[in-house]
């Protein structure tokens, strides 16, 4: 919390998302140079394959690192974002469907972040190129003067001493340095787009509006639902995971996963071309209920 003036004004929270691949030390290095420059992070989040055998192992040796919510005796939550498609956890990103998950999850995780106010520094040093790719174009929509993105640039020396998280902690941040990235916020610099994507309406920007027909089946899905499902479709539009989405309507995710079945079974009566899964629903019916 900081003074201004006679105006108290509180930090907003903080959060590191970080594409991780089989480099785990990637991660602790960035956010020990961070916290070295004054950074107050709150919060981890590592988007991974999390099917990919040496990208699990990189996840449980950062996960010793934030035992007790805790990094370094400071308070910090690590948070697990694996890529999937129809619930099941990728390994690769090969084809266009995987291509189009890892897309639509680092957009609802950003979507989210902003919507609650985080201060977000993005990672991309690890992890696949797609992953960087994605997330820096997706970053450009929504990200602002008070987010950053970063890469990371290590000596041969300490690439080889750390090699596959060996070496976590470097002392007196020898031989690596921090490379903000510039990059081009559209928020920034096309001022009247702050207002759409001021996160009550920025679903049609993520998603894009529905035309006529789509919007059609929409209505006839919607109609044809109970109110427990509609409220469950309407959770699932409006967060990131299926947890979050079960805990906003105080069920069980198995519970929430039974509503969901039974939607998307209703939709792929209508639209029999298209692939129907949850990133489905939240495409079709994020702008239709917004």
């Amino acid at each position: 919390m900081t003074k201004a003036g006679n105006k108290l004004t509180m930090n907003p929270p903080t959060i590191l998302v970080a594409t991780l691949g089989g480099q785990p030390q990637v991660v602790t290095f960035t956010l020990d140079l961070l916290k070295a420059q004054g950074e107050k992070i709150n919060q981890v989040a590592l988007f991974y394959l999390a099917q990919n055998s040496r990208y699990k192992k990189s996840f449980r040796i950062l996960a010793q690192e934030f035992s007790g919510d805790s990094y370094l005796g400071e308070s910090c939550h690590l948070r697990s974002v694996p890529i999937r498609v129809d619930e099941q956890n990728l390994a690769s990103l090969r084809t266009p469907s995987e291509i189009n998950a890892l897309h639509q999850t680092i957009s609802e995780l950003f979507y989210q972040l902003k919507k609650q106010g985080y201060r977000i520094h993005l990672s991309l040093s690890g992890g696949r190129r797609a992953m960087a790719i994605l997330a820096t174009s997706i970053a450009m929509q929504h990200f602002d003067s008070a987010d950053r993105i970063w890469h990371i640039h290590t000596s041969e020396q300490i690439r080889q001493e750390a090699n596959g998280g060996k070496l976590l902690h470097i002392p007196h941040n020898e031989g690596i340095e921090l490379i903000k990235i510039p990059f081009l916020s559209w928020t920034n610099y096309f001022p009247g787009m702050k207002k759409l994507m001021g996160y009550e309406t920025a679903a049609r920007v993520d998603f894009g509006l529905l035309d006529s027909h789509d919007r059609d089946l929409c209505t006839q899905v919607w109609n044809s639902l109970t109110l427990r499902q509609k409220d469950a479709l309407r959770a699932i539009t409006e967060t990131a995971s299926r947890q979050e989405a079960a805990e906003k309507l105080n069920i069980s995710p198995s519970t929430l996963d039974s509503h969901k079945t039974k939607i998307i079974r209703t939709c792929k009566e209508l639209w029999l071309d298209e692939k129907t899964d949850i990133h489905f629903l939240r495409r079709k019916f994020t702008p239709f209920l917004a």
